[in-house]
């Protein structure tokens, strides 16, 4: 029994000392106190006589206990008010409100790095779930490649939600504008505590990149997303490539492979989205395929690349030049050293290095 009451008594505390209850207290002390002052204003004015500013500035003067002596009740019935409004409850009333007020910052800003604040976001960027290996390491990538981009997308505000970091996120993510919800993502509480309906972009991650599993969760999670939010942009990680069709047509925008070493992937197709095609193509040798040609060249890089597409060879992505160094996208009338050339090309049209030497060179 003395267990039980104790355990109660225990409850009892933490209810009290809740973020919440300390709000409520703290507008009910405010209230309070708003109104003894005004009380004690008016008293001023009717038995002092004294004018309203002068009455709101001796009891402001009074509670604060400044007393600049500039004002003062003279009537006995005056200071009667005084003292029972002001010394009697005014000055107590107002050192409570003082002390709750820098307790409730200080429980929100615990709650805030615990994740256990419930956010009033909108037009921000979720992520559902964390990688189970190094979490740390890849929100740390992923955000600083979409804070890194001139897009405006990647200027939106992060939040992540996930209970794999049982102590909040780590200060170098923070830093990045990210916020964070330490919830399973099977919780109901979740969605609301993201504020999910009013989301801009929506990413789904597999918890175990390795699990096929993870492709039944993130289809159960999409379906009850889309339901939340008919109009963000959702793009969903999955395991399987034969669980894409499936995921797509149960609402995801973008369905991509998880990278793990390279989270850039993910962050392109929030960027850009559909842009995930194009890196899919060059990782892998089905369809189109990013070939390297042993080729020396030199000229514009603009005359390159026009014969490269008339010549129906392929798309140039990038060259090599004598340094050992790869050059990506250089500008139409950059000079060329080039000792190779990358190129995307479309499967059945691979031509051999000799042919594409020859159109290059033909005039």
């Amino acid at each position: 029994m003395r267990y039980i009451l104790t355990t109660k008594k225990y409850r009892r505390l933490l209810r009290s000392l809740s973020i919440h209850n300390i709000k409520a207290q703290l507008v009910r002390l405010v209230a309070l106190l708003l109104v003894l002052l005004a009380l004690h204003a008016l008293a001023m004015v009717y038995f002092e006589g004294v004018l309203w500013g002068d009455a709101i500035w001796l009891t402001l003067t009074t509670v604060t206990t400044v007393g600049y002596g500039d004002f003062s009740a003279l009537t006995p019935i005056g200071r009667s008010a005084t003292a029972v409004l002001i010394y009697g409850f005014g000055i107590a009333i107002l050192a409570q409100v003082a002390t709750l007020y820098f307790e409730f910052r200080q429980q929100r800003r615990t709650s805030i790095l615990k994740g256990n604040w419930k956010w009033d976001m909108e037009d921000h960027i979720l992520f559902l779930n964390s990688p189970k290996e190094n979490p740390t390491g890849y929100f740390l990538q992923a955000i600083s490649q979409l804070r890194n981009s001139a897009h405006k997308v990647g200027k939106k505000p992060v939040l992540i939600v996930t209970d794999n970091f049982p102590n909040g996120i780590e200060d170098d993510i923070r830093a990045l504008a990210v916020a964070h919800v330490n919830r399973s993502v099977l919780d109901k509480q979740a969605f609301l505590d993201s504020h999910l309906s009013k989301a801009a972009v929506v990413v789904i991650l597999c918890h175990d990149a390795q699990d096929p599993l993870c492709d039944s969760l993130n289809f159960d999670t999409l379906s009850r997303v889309r339901e939340a939010n008919p109009y963000a942009l959702i793009v969903v990680e999955i395991v399987s490539d034969d669980n894409r069709p499936r995921l797509l047509k149960a609402g995801a925008d973008h369905v991509v492979r998880p990278i793990r070493s390279y989270p850039e992937l993910l962050i392109r197709t929030i960027l850009a989205p559909g842009s995930e095609k194009i890196f899919e193509d060059l990782f892998d040798s089905s369809g189109e395929e990013c070939l390297k040609y042993i080729i020396e060249f030199k000229g514009k890089w603009g005359d390159i690349a026009s014969k490269l597409i008339s010549y129906d060879i392929g798309t140039p992505l990038a060259y090599a030049n004598r340094k050992g160094g790869v050059i990506t996208n250089p500008p139409p009338a950059h000079e060329v050293d080039a000792i190779a050339l990358y190129i995307l090309v479309r499967a059945g049209n691979i031509k051999s290095e000799n042919v594409v030497k020859r159109l290059l060179n033909k005039t």
